[in-house]
């Protein structure tokens, strides 16, 4: 992956951005030259104009690609989205060729089936998909596919899983559908062996990921953080106050730095 171009054996981290951002890169690209992060995860809006897209091309950043979702009208789980779904993971590729991009994140869908979610991406054909998962039940109440470990044994089974992203509080969301522990949930999920994290605060008890800053929640950060392998993936979803630029993501990036040195140093013996 492009992304292994900065750090080699050592836990990457990752800014999520919009293809719409392009105020932003400015920013980040001093942030990026003073180490603050090591790959974009750039999620792209339908139908982004061209000429936006192609100011990403040449930062000489790594990126990872994160498809647009059902807030955005692109649902694998429902067959009636299926035209749309192809148009638009076909413009996705385009700009993950662009960008020199490895994984292109996808969610399975919702108020459908994971076996029509496992339909369209064969559709698709794009082996860069991999798949994140969801908490059972959405931000608007819609059941969500790929929030359980057994969503993702029936993708593998079907050779349609060519990579697992593990969102953290996206398993703690579906723990407590469930009523049970989540690090049983997240321990299950790691058994597919994820390719991207995603980190975020939150509300530990509640069904629903409500995407808090680091450490203005109570969710276990210490112990998703040592669910990473040394050469992880990290992207950072915590919220951005829009007039504040990159100022939010300077203070997690810390906040994470320094749960990962402390980790490097229990793992040390010191």
């Amino acid at each position: 992956m492009k992304a292994t171009a900065r750090k080699q054996k050592s836990i990457r981290i990752g800014l999520k951005l919009y293809s719409t951002d392009t105020a932003l890169i400015p920013e980040a690209m001093v942030l990026y030259g003073k180490d603050l992060f090591h790959f974009i995860e750039l999620y792209v809006i339908p139908r982004t104009p061209g000429e936006v897209i192609e100011q990403w091309k040449g930062l000489g950043v790594p990126f990872v690609i994160h498809a647009a979702h059902s807030l955005h009208g692109i649902n694998l789980a429902q067959g009636e989205k299926e035209k749309e779904n192809g148009h638009y993971f076909g413009e996705t590729a385009r700009i993950a060729d662009m960008l020199g991009a490895d994984w292109i994140i996808a969610h399975g869908g919702n108020n459908g089936s994971v076996l029509e979610t496992i339909r369209q991406i064969g559709l698709i054909g794009d082996n860069r998909i991999v798949i994140e998962n969801k908490p059972k039940i959405g931000l608007r109440d819609e059941t969500c596919v790929g929030w359980s470990p057994a969503d993702f044994r029936k993708i593998a089974d079907a050779g349609r899983l060519h990579g697992f992203v593990l969102d953290f509080a996206h398993a703690s969301c579906a723990a407590c559908s469930e009523g049970i522990d989540e690090k049983g949930m997240i321990e299950s999920f790691l058994a597919f062996h994820p390719l991207v994290f995603h980190l975020s605060d939150g509300n530990a008890t509640s069904e629903k990921d409500n995407h808090l800053n680091l450490g203005k929640g109570n969710r276990n950060l210490d112990f998703y953080v040592g669910c990473v392998p040394p050469d992880g993936y990290i992207t950072l979803e915590t919220p951005r106050n829009p007039v504040a630029g990159l100022d939010d993501f300077v203070r997690d990036a810390a906040f994470l730095s320094a749960l990962l040195q402390k980790h490097e140093i229990s793992q040390r013996g010191g």
